[in-house]
């Protein structure tokens, strides 16, 4: 047993060493190139669609045109020169810097490293692309944000982060779906009792910033003594504003300004949008109902 142990360790040494420099894959090499021919096709689009049904191939005229007509050319957003946008950017990076190193002393020395490291990193602009609906007819397309990679993600993930903290104190949140089905298997149901359920149009793109901001502060004032006393309360705030305020991204060589609504996305953006509705149900809904 000893020796064939042994001898098979020795056969995946071998192995290893045969293949050091061959990129292995699981595909034909017919395969790898009609996957080649397909990326080099501008004249098409591969996209994954909405709810997880599959990949789509689009017209690229027809694709930038739809994206064009539903989303960028309307109220809610800006189109800025290539110049413009990078200034900004660049100049509420600086800004983000600066109140970060205004503030070392209230961060802990691992959110601290996050900073060091993640800023030393090269920064892209944020990415529009649309999701293919195939559920629906016609065909609409999902907005997305790609803020990975980007310097703003870097202060959003920070915010998602410290946000974590805030979300148990919103009176109906619940962990996941597994804690909801535990919680509603022991909830005693009167007989003449209705169940209803809700959902918010839009929530994010309807949350404007004022009211955002405004929710925010609030809640953490509300709940000043059961949130911890070192939480950085006026940094939070201040760089929740500015990443609310600044959702530049590019799409097909064009750069663009989101003028209302919740920053798309932006890691923070769930947490803000829970704590946001979550100040109004705290104080009005729950209050009365």
């Amino acid at each position: 047993m000893v020796d064939l142990e042994k001898a098979l360790k020795i056969l995946q040494q071998k192995l290893k060493s045969k293949n050091a420099n061959r990129q292995l894959t699981n595909i034909t090499p017919l395969q790898a190139s009609a996957l080649v021919i397909l990326q080099k096709n501008k004249s098409i689009v591969i996209k994954p669609t909405d709810k997880n049904l599959g990949p789509s191939v689009m017209d690229t005229t027809d694709y930038v045109n739809q994206i064009l007509t539903e989303h960028l050319l309307t109220d809610t957003y800006l189109q800025l020169t290539e110049g413009k946008a990078k200034y900004r950017l660049n100049d509420v990076k600086d800004t983000l810097k600066t109140l970060l190193a205004n503030n070392t002393s209230s961060l802990s020395k691992s959110e601290l490293l996050f900073f060091k490291c993640s800023l030393q990193e090269h920064h892209r602009i944020p990415v529009f692309y649309g999701l293919p609906k195939v559920h629906k007819q016609p065909v609409t397309l999902c907005p997305v944000v790609s803020t990975s990679g980007s310097s703003l993600a870097i202060f959003s993930t920070w915010l998602d982060y410290r946000m974590k903290e805030l979300l148990p104190l919103v009176w109906s949140h619940v962990k996941n779906s597994f804690t909801a089905l535990e919680e509603l298997k022991n909830l005693v149901i009167p007989d003449n009792a209705l169940l209803f359920a809700a959902d918010a149009t839009s929530m994010y793109m309807n949350i404007e910033i004022d009211i955002g901001m405004s929710a925010v502060r609030n809640f953490l004032e509300y709940n000043k003594t059961q949130i911890p006393q070192d939480f950085p309360t006026e940094f939070f705030l201040q760089i929740l504003h500015l990443v609310m305020q600044n959702k530049i991204f590019s799409f097909a060589n064009t750069f663009w300004l989101q003028l209302t609504g919740t920053t798309m996305g932006t890691p923070a953006a769930r947490a803000y949008a829970t704590v946001t509705f979550g100040h109004y149900e705290n104080s009005l809904i729950l209050q009365k109902y």
